[in-house]
């Protein structure tokens, strides 16, 4: 796995990327600095994650969704506590174990059904879930002991233990707000063969970590955007790809708290509407455009946006503008015939 994600595409090496990624990682496990290896991945998840033999991957999914560096030092806790703990190897040996009481369970039934002659298949099935129960649950022990473990970690080395339980919350926000039924469900009930704690819990349990350590530890939002604004118009144009407007906005509301980046986060805020094509998203789509173009950051293409979404509100003069604009900003741009022929239409 490890050669294939060092081989992959997906992987982004850019080197202060990584360097940030690596630093906020090493200032809460010093002594585990120099033998893992931490690879940046451009993939839309929310996701880390630590393999027993020091290699550990962090998605763009959890950098974009991170709002400063306490955030991603908590994850990077949790991460590491699996390295640190051996959880892996004690869930592989584990899971074996079952396994094999499982099967010798099963076996056995069968051979008591055929020489009895009774139907004994539910023992069987009793067994197989029985080890499955087993497994999740051990799964469930180590996250709750991750979250614990890499708490204390981040604390420890300065970070601001309230930040954890926050960034859960936002998750679970996301969730809520997602276009897809299936995903505002998968929150809804307890299971039987849940690997992680349910979201409420965990919160809960991370709030009550968090008032029993000393308070006032830092989150450097202003680092972790610096880290990650290069990044910004490429993740969120993936992430658009998912099609999940409800969590996409919900991401986007976040990202713009500080007041950062709103050219770049407004262009895709009008993306978003302009690709739902849902009741009114239209002029949603073109009031976003606007607020881009107010803004010294907003990509080029916001103002070709802006003149096409104008038009189809029938605001002639504001498309001329924004096309205008765009052909003077946009010299070498492909589709700039299509711009002036838009713009003759118009009687330019």
């Amino acid at each position: 796995m490890e050669r294939a994600a060092r081989a992959s595409a997906e992987r982004n090496a850019d080197e202060a990327l990584n360097a940030y990624v690596r630093d906020v990682l090493c200032s809460i496990a010093r002594e585990y600095c120099a033998e893992v290896r931490v690879y940046v991945m451009d993939r839309q998840l929310f996701n880390a994650t630590a393999a027993p033999n020091g290699y550990i991957e962090v998605w763009s999914g959890l950098l974009l969704r991170a709002e400063n560096d306490a955030q991603l030092a908590f994850v990077l806790g949790h991460e590491i506590t699996h390295f640190g703990e051996n959880h892996s190897l004690e869930q592989w040996n584990n899971t074996k174990g079952w396994a094999t009481a499982a099967m010798v369970i099963t076996l056995g039934a069968g051979l008591a059904g055929v020489y009895y002659g009774v139907d004994l298949s539910s023992v069987g099935d009793l067994a197989y879930l029985a080890a499955l129960s087993s497994i999740f649950s051990y799964g469930r022990g180590h996250e709750s002991e991750a979250d614990r473990l890499g708490l204390q970690r981040a604390a420890a080395a300065g970070y601001d233990p309230r930040e954890a339980s926050k960034i859960w919350s936002a998750l679970q926000q996301e969730t809520r707000a997602s276009t897809f039924a299936s995903v505002r469900r998968s929150e809804a009930s307890p299971s039987l063969f849940r690997t992680h704690p349910l979201t409420d819990d965990r919160i809960d349990a991370l709030e009550a970590q968090a008032s029993s350590l000393p308070s006032g530890g830092r989150a450097d939002r202003a680092r972790h955007r610096a880290a990650i604004r290069p990044f910004l118009p490429m993740w969120l144009e993936e992430e658009l790809l998912k099609r999940d407007f409800g969590g996409f906005f919900v991401v986007l509301d976040r990202l713009a708290v500080g007041g950062e980046d709103l050219g770049v986060i407004e262009f895709y805020r009008g993306e978003g509407h302009r690709q739902r094509r849902g009741d009114g998203d239209l002029q949603r789509a073109r009031d976003a455009y606007a607020r881009s173009v107010e803004q010294a950051d907003a990509p080029v293409e916001a103002w070709r946006e802006l003149g096409d979404a104008s038009h189809r509100l029938g605001d002639r003069a504001t498309a001329r503008v924004a096309w205008a604009t765009y052909l003077e900003k946009a010299v070498d741009a492909d589709d700039r015939w299509i711009v002036e022929d838009s713009l003759k239409a118009l009687g330019e």
